[in-house]
């Protein structure tokens, strides 16, 4: 039996109406949603001729990732090393760990999980890095395909000059064990610039980055076979500008109030609807007549713009903090604090940190429990 709410909802799976049925706090993922972007964004990487590798640390659920492989991708992208092995566990096997590590021993973890069948990608900033794979990966008896990791921008990791590039490339394609097989750079400060054309001057900046660095390594005889990087905010950018080789993107298929003010294709309207969404309860009412519910800080992740709040598909209001277990309902002018036992639904400031919050995420399609699906990865942040 699953543990928490989600034990006592298992019972509703397949029941009419079972979805204003939910104990609560609970992790929503909206179904038709959900697979509406999935597919949306899948048929646009197609159309341009790009690859998708889709990024767990938005959902950390096995469910979600091969739903995404079966839609197309080339593989999914981790952003840690507990991350990715616990999605290799769950049966994934296409897996790339997104940044580079500093521990021998997450190392080696990881090159006996490619052993044992995980086709793994990992990025490289450094020489002693290199060195690092190509003996762990020796000593497992496997290989390893390795990118090298750039910096665009975001001034986090990566190497910034051609002729940096060029000296990993070099080493990781002469390092026994160990496969060069190209570069990411991800632009990660471009993905949340609202104007579309401020955002598009921004990924070109990126791009103008990357652009000598490509250039050098092609010179040198270490074209890159893989270039990565893009994400939700940049998606069609990069599938226009044709720099990148697939586009990392993750919150797509779940939506966040972050995202919200993204104006991702110049149109000023929504591409990707909310699907993940957190249903609360109300559990009584404060002094001043406001309704608290029984999600606050440990339900959803507070990084972000306030939820917005629904009541039976109206949206009646925002959510503020009332503590780590407590959210209080800021109702709109001229709507009414539901009454206690209400059960509402919000959509997240950021999907990624709500999703590590909760255990099991439960699927939804119109009124209906459909499943309640582990997230696997939740709290691996190692």
């Amino acid at each position: 039996m699953k543990r928490g709410v989600a034990g006592l909802n298992e019972t509703l799976i397949g029941l009419p109406g079972s979805r204003a049925q939910l104990e609560t706090p609970a992790l929503l993922l909206d179904a038709e949603r959900f697979e509406t972007s999935l597919d949306r964004l899948a048929q646009l990487a197609r159309l341009s001729g790009m690859g998708l590798r889709p990024h767990a640390k938005s959902h950390k659920c096995a469910a979600i990732a091969e739903r995404q492989m079966a839609a197309g991708a080339l593989g999914i992208a981790c952003a840690k090393t507990g991350e990715l092995l616990a999605l290799f566990e769950a049966g994934l096997t296409k897996l790339m760990l997104t940044a580079p590590v500093s521990s021998r021993l997450k190392i080696d973890r990881l090159t006996a999980a490619a052993a044992r069948g995980l086709e793994l990608i990992v990025v490289v900033d450094r020489l002693e890095l290199v060195a690092a794979f190509g003996a762990s990966a020796r000593a497992a008896g496997t290989h390893v395909a390795v990118l090298v990791d750039c910096d665009t921008g975001l001034g986090r990791t990566g190497v910034t000059a051609a002729e940096e590039a060029v000296a990993l490339a070099r080493a990781i394609a002469t390092e026994a064990g160990l496969v060069y097989a190209g570069v990411q750079a991800y632009a990660g400060k471009v993905q949340h610039v609202f104007d579309h054309q401020e955002r598009r001057a921004a990924n070109h900046l990126a791009n103008a980055a990357l652009t000598p660095i490509l250039v050098g390594l092609r010179a040198a005889g270490l074209a890159p076979a893989i270039v990565s990087g893009g994400g939700t905010g940049s998606h069609l950018l990069d599938f226009s500008d044709g720099i990148l080789t697939e586009v990392q993107a993750g919150s797509y298929v779940l939506m966040d109030e972050g995202y919200r003010p993204v104006d991702f294709h110049g149109t000023g309207e929504p591409v990707f609807d909310f699907a993940m969404l957190v249903v609360v309860s109300v559990i009584g009412h404060s002094a001043n007549g406001e309704a608290i519910v029984d999600g606050g800080s440990k339900s959803f992740a507070v990084d972000g713009p306030p939820p917005r709040v629904y009541r039976d598909g109206v949206e009646i209001g925002t959510i503020a903090w009332a503590g780590d277990e407590f959210g209080r309902v800021k109702t709109y002018d001229g709507i009414a604090p539901p009454p206690a036992g209400a059960r509402l639904e919000c959509t997240v400031p950021h999907c990624d940190p709500t999703a590590n919050l909760h255990d099991f995420i439960h699927v939804v399609r119109g009124e209906r429990l459909e499943a309640i699906w582990p997230i696997e990865a939740r709290g691996l942040s190692d």
